[in-house]
């Protein structure tokens, strides 16, 4: 399973032609968003639509209601009991390390055998083996 971080989500909808071409390359039922992802994504737009001056708040429902559906799109790949596991394993390794999100992604990817798929390879590289990251925007597909 290739799991897409919030990074490569913002380039989806803008028909990124090296995005697509992967894309093409995989099975649809291959590709989920980890469950930190969605609440990431869903933080931000809800965030922007509850604190959104008049003029602006039209225009930031409007948003949340489109990635809210953007979102029903994906499949999830849930951060569950074995994934908290995982978690306290990495941050006992990884002390001090202050990208949360990141550490649980990870901990999702360790659990379910899976590949991140990110821009920000560096973001993972200490938590993940190099054969279990991903991108989507710079690397043309084999």
């Amino acid at each position: 399973m290739y799991l897409l971080d919030a990074n490569i989500l913002r380039h989806f909808g803008e028909g990124h032609p090296t995005l697509r071409l992967h894309l093409e390359k995989i099975p649809w039922s291959n590709i989920a968003l980890p469950s930190v992802v969605v609440a990431e994504v869903l933080q931000g737009r809800s965030s922007f639509a509850l604190k959104a001056p008049p003029p602006k708040a039209p225009l930031a429902h409007s948003l949340l209601l489109q990635t809210f559906k953007l979102l029903n799109t994906f499949n999830v790949a849930l951060f569950d009991e074995k994934c908290s596991d995982a978690l306290i394993r990495l941050r006992k390794k990884h002390k001090g390390h202050k990208r949360y999100a990141n550490m649980m992604i990870a901990a999702i990817a360790i659990t379910g055998n899976h590949i991140v798929v990110t821009r920000n390879q560096r973001h993972f590289m200490k938590y993940l083996l190099k054969n279990q990251l991903a991108n989507w925007i710079d690397e043309k597909p084999k």
